[in-house]
């Protein structure tokens, strides 16, 4: 119903418009009257109508002056002049200040009933955008988190080649600053502490280190989980100061550490990288940040190291293919053994041609093989069988003396890291995958995503489809289609239901759409599937 409005100084004239719109336009509610313009604003901002219908020439205020005072308070309104002057400047000045249509006196009341009919499609398109509006940013909402991982990725990867569009998905996440200093915070031993745990005990942890992380410094940061045991943070500052951005970062750094350690009983060790002149420069910050926090293997944990305070990683100094080295570690994490090759080789003559010491390769590729194991654990290895064989890999690595017989390791230990995946996590993916599909099974009938199963089996939803269409032999869209359709057969014959019963029993909100899914997996539709049973029934009987 829409909500109107009547003001007129002639009762009678009230009294017949109230008479026609309760006969001929029942979708129109008259919730009020007033016979001047200084009660019509009063009453309007009291009840808030949708529609206004207004006459001009009455005592006091008169109608126009009152369109006024009320548009101040209430823009959205639709106000319709209904007076006996057909003078332009009236009608001139009524349309200046927004009404929507301008009717003389005296009025077939089949015209009125047109007119407010069309307004009242204005104002329900109007609600209806408004509510499309508002649903979008709930939706917006939801996925903020989401938005501003992608967000500090593509940053901090080089993605992103232009400053006009960091700055415009900046200020789309309210960061309004035009330099940030990168960190990395690194979990003292996180796989230690995680070995015993469940996945849903680990995203709460992490949840948790999150949120002390936003409530400390998120009204001046962007914070994302990175890693398994790792969150970067793009800390905004006033670029116009850079000689303060190593005392600044440093001093935020130590709060971080310091809060973390006494609120969650655990360690941090933060990295920072230097503070630049633009976003654009961040990248940069990042690969430092990343650089710095990697000596706590040197330098122990618990600490913040600022890239300046780490003597041999001076800006002469060679920064490692950290880009490759995510690539290499995503691909043992997912089990993609060529692709996992093609990265360790790319990465390892990466690193060959750019650095030539012998000992600060060795160096790298140590800190490597500790992620490539976490990795290998992630994708469903043995930590404790894992660990031994990391023994055997440090020996048989400080042992090269070439850049082959290093090469000739490193692929050795990947090899051994892909063998112990395969032999511990095709059980456990069966088992998760079969109570992932009791699960679709149970709740087909609403609009169950993938997101919410992988959830539900503790899973990223990219791991989760990837190991789902391995065991199941199709993907995730596909068996939630097949499980509805062999619901739909069961009620199609074992009961009396109509199609459209039928297709909100099994997750269809739309009956039609149903029907040409069915009948595209079947060759037939939902009722000549039903006959056929049917006859099919009698024949045997």
């Amino acid at each position: 119903m829409c909500k109107l409005l009547v003001v007129d100084d002639e009762s009678l004239e009230r009294q017949a418009i109230r008479q026609i719109l309760s006969v001929q336009c029942p979708s129109i509610d008259v919730i009020a009257e007033a016979d001047n313009g200084e009660d019509a604003c009063t009453v309007a901002f009291a009840v808030r109508p949708d529609i206004i219908l207004m006459d001009i020439q009455m005592p006091g205020m008169d109608g126009l002056k009152a369109m006024q005072c009320i548009r101040q308070q209430l823009p959205q309104v639709k106000i319709v002049i209904l007076t006996a002057f057909d003078e332009f400047r009236y009608a001139h000045e009524a349309i200046k200040w927004g009404a929507v249509e301008y009717l003389l006196k005296p009025i077939r009341p089949a015209d009125l009933v047109k007119v407010l009919s069309s307004v009242i499609e204005q104002v329900r398109s109007e609600k209806e955008k408004i509510r499309q509006e508002e649903l979008m940013q709930q939706q917006l909402l939801k996925a903020k988190p989401f938005v501003q991982m992608s967000f500090v990725t593509d940053l901090v990867s080089g993605k992103i080649k232009t400053l006009e569009e960091i700055h415009e998905r900046a200020a789309f996440l309210n960061f309004n600053f035009h330099a940030a200093i990168a960190m990395v915070i690194d979990v003292d031993r996180f796989s230690e502490m995680m070995s015993n745990k469940t996945e849903l005990e680990k995203q709460y942890f992490k949840q948790q280190l999150l949120e002390n992380l936003v409530s400390l410094i998120g009204e001046e940061a962007l914070i994302v989980p990175f890693e398994q045991d790792s969150f970067v943070v793009l800390l905004g500052w006033d670029a116009s100061v850079i000689s303060c951005a190593y005392n600044y970062s440093r001093r935020v750094a130590e709060k971080i550490r310091k809060r973390i350690s006494q609120s969650m009983d655990v360690t941090v060790t933060i990295g920072i990288g230097r503070g630049y002149g633009n976003m654009a420069e961040v990248g940069k910050s990042y690969q430092e940040a990343l650089s710095a926090s990697r000596q706590s293997y040197f330098l122990g944990q618990n600490q913040v190291i600022h890239i300046e305070d780490v003597p041999h990683l001076k800006p002469d100094t060679v920064v490692f293919p950290f880009q490759g080295e995510r690539v290499l570690l995503e691909k043992v994490r997912c089990g993609e053994r060529d692709d996992a090759y093609a990265a360790l080789t790319a990465l390892l003559e990466n690193v060959f041609d750019k650095v030539s010491n012998e000992g600060s390769v060795k160096t790298y590729l140590l800190e490597l093989l500790i992620l490539l194991s976490r990795a290998a654990v992630e994708g469903g290895a043995n930590l404790e069988q894992l660990t031994l064989a990391n023994q055997a890999h440090i020996h048989r690595l400080m042992k090269c003396r070439t850049k082959l017989e290093i090469s000739q390791s490193m692929r050795h230990t990947v090899d051994r890291l892909f063998e112990n995946m395969t032999v511990n996590r095709s059980g456990t993916n069966q088992r998760l995958i079969n109570k992932a599909c009791e699960f679709i099974t149970a709740n087909c009938q609403r609009n169950v995503t993938l997101e919410e199963v992988a959830r539900f089996v503790h899973l990223s939803p990219y791991y989760f489809s990837r190991i789902f269409k391995q065991e199941k032999g199709c993907n995730f869209v596909d068996f939630l289609t097949e499980v509805r359709l062999e619901k739909a057969k069961k009620c199609l014959s074992d009961s009396d239901m109509n199609l459209v019963q039928i297709a909100g029993q099994v997750g269809y909100q739309d009956s039609s759409y149903f029907c040409r899914v069915f009948r595209k997996s079947t060759g037939m539709t939902p009722n000549q599937y039903r006959q056929q049973i049917k006859r099919s029934a009698l024949n045997q009987g």
